[in-house]
């Protein structure tokens, strides 16, 4: 599989460059940057979640856990639970199972970018399939955010 189509069209349509990295078949997005060779604080896991309001997609560094208080108190919005795999194809039809790229807005998805991703030159994330990630430049990659929230969202692996 390549890149998801709805994937490389925005990015395209955002005129950003960027590189496919190729690597051994992974199931998350740390498994990916260790097989990239890549550290895991430059890779983007994106996180969907949902409640009765619609989805939201939150991007945090593989290095790190998802912080459900920091995210009710920035959202406002206490019944957030993850979707589930079976919904996921549903939502990313163009998307291998569990290989959410980390732009939402391509799907038209709210979209958090947590700000530990702030500080990376290149910035790694999953290009809708577990054997490429999508390789740009840090500064682009939070400028495709202009529009989303920016927040501390995340917390380091216990």
């Amino acid at each position: 599989m390549t890149i998801a189509a709805t994937l490389s069209q925005y990015l395209n349509d955002q005129s950003v460059d960027y590189h496919l990295i190729q690597h051994p078949h992974t199931r998350t997005s740390r498994e990916s940057a260790h097989a990239a060779h890549i550290r895991e604080d430059q890779v983007a896991k994106a996180i969907l979640l949902q409640d009765i309001e619609g989805y939201v997609m939150v991007v945090i560094s593989a290095s790190s856990s998802l912080d459900m208080r920091a995210l009710h108190t920035e959202t406002g919005r206490n019944s957030l639970q993850m979707v589930s795999e079976t919904e996921l194809g549903a939502i990313f039809p163009d998307c291998e199972l569990g290989a959410l790229p980390a732009l939402g807005q391509a799907y038209g998805i709210t979209t958090l970018l947590d700000n530990g991703l702030g500080h990376c030159k290149t910035i790694y994330f999953e290009a809708g399939n577990h054997e490429e990630l999508v390789e740009m430049n840090g500064p682009q990659f939070t400028k495709l955010f202009a529009g989303s929230r920016h927040c501390d969202l995340s917390r380091d692996w216990p």
